[in-house]
């Protein structure tokens, strides 16, 4: 019997966890996206006569892919600090990933949850698990660079890849607006299918698309990997002491963050949660049945 309550508290405490993100996604969905947009709406009423101020409130207004993308070229910093919304992609989110880690994309973000919510429908028996012996880190911050690049070769990659617009239309088509998806090219409709199948319900996690391919989570997590060790730094973090390597940690992570390293007889298991491609959510730290995950500060 106290084996079992033992391991009842800990999935107990997932489920009501990932009810907290559900909450937290549709939080994010009325912050952000149209037809509710109050983001937009008090960054306009805040910043009357700004270009957010005067447009259209939806998520463009406040978009987080462009303006990450503009860092690397000094004469389009003149449009970011013009507008205030854009300062929210690069300094915003950033500066709370230093100092919690990388919520937004754990909880706020609608593109990404909308994925790992849903997929849980998907049985794992049909999905692929980008965990395994390709590390993700140099693959998600590689296409990273390669975004930021991509200007000075060819053109802006940025709006060609980007799953917020996609949600936007999904909101507008929700409350009868299907214009659009009239307008959509051939980068979208690609965009719209890898985002929402082979890396999101069909990828375990459902944050496959997150992990890969979202530049805001790549400069979400290099804030947060770089500053980990900062006193003030809260961040998921793994105890050694009490940890039994039972590996429910590993197999629950949405974007594939932790890694159970099985020793030998002479070595002895470790677990390892990457910063590079944690995104916060907690779910390993409220399943673990022994409290060898945490979300606190350097001990």
């Amino acid at each position: 019997m106290l084996h079992s309550e033992t391991l009842r508290a800990p999935a107990t405490a997932l489920r009501r966890n990932r009810l907290w993100r559900i909450g937290a996604f549709f939080i994010g969905l009325v912050l952000f996206y149209a037809p509710f947009a109050l983001f937009v709406r008090l960054l306009g009423a805040a910043f009357p006569g700004t270009t957010v101020a005067n447009s259209v409130p939806d998520v463009h207004q406040v978009c987080l892919r462009m303006p990450i993308t503009w860092i690397v070229q000094p004469w389009l910093w003149p449009t970011m600090v013009g507008n205030p919304a854009y300062l929210f992609a690069i300094l915003v989110l950033p500066i709370a990933a230093i100092i919690a880690g990388p919520l937004f994309c754990g909880w706020l973000c609608p593109a990404g949850g909308l994925t790992e919510h849903v997929g849980r429908v998907v049985p794992d028996r049909w999905k692929w698990d980008l965990h395994g012996p390709v590390p993700l880190a140099p693959l998600r911050y590689g296409f990273f660079a390669g975004m930021l690049l991509a200007p000075f070769v060819t053109s802006n990659i940025c709006c060609s890849f980007c799953n917020f617009t996609p949600m936007q239309y999904f909101m507008n088509a929700g409350t009868g607006d299907f214009r659009g998806f009239m307008y959509w090219s051939s980068t979208y409709m690609v965009t719209m299918v890898v985002w929402l199948i082979p890396l999101g319900l069909f990828t375990k996690g459902g944050r496959g698309w997150c992990t890969l391919l979202c530049p805001v989570g790549a400069l979400s997590n290099l804030s947060s990997a770089v500053t980990g060790r900062l006193p003030f730094a809260v961040r998921v973090r793994h105890k050694e002491s009490g940890c039994k390597a039972c590996g429910k940690c590993e197999d629950i992570c949405p974007p594939r963050a932790v890694t159970v390293r099985k020793g030998t007889e002479a070595e002895q298991q470790s677990v390892v949660v990457s910063p590079h491609i944690c995104n916060a959510c907690l779910d390993c730290v409220k399943a673990c049945p022994t409290g060898a995950m945490t979300y606190g500060r350097p001990s």
